[in-house]
């Protein structure tokens, strides 16, 4: 891939990630997500 393409690829990539971040906010699921990832941190610091 040339630089041009990494761009469009990687902007598309941060403005889908923004985007489900939205919705996920507006639907009030951010909690649950919160939760999700603290809980796999957790048991991926304990090993």
């Amino acid at each position: 891939m040339d630089l041009p393409e990494q761009r469009i690829l990687g902007s598309l990539l941060l403005l889908s990630g923004i985007t489900f971040l939205a919705v996920g906010v507006a639907t009030g699921q951010l909690t649950t997500i919160i939760e999700i990832l603290s809980k796999i941190l957790k048991t991926a610091i304990a090993g």
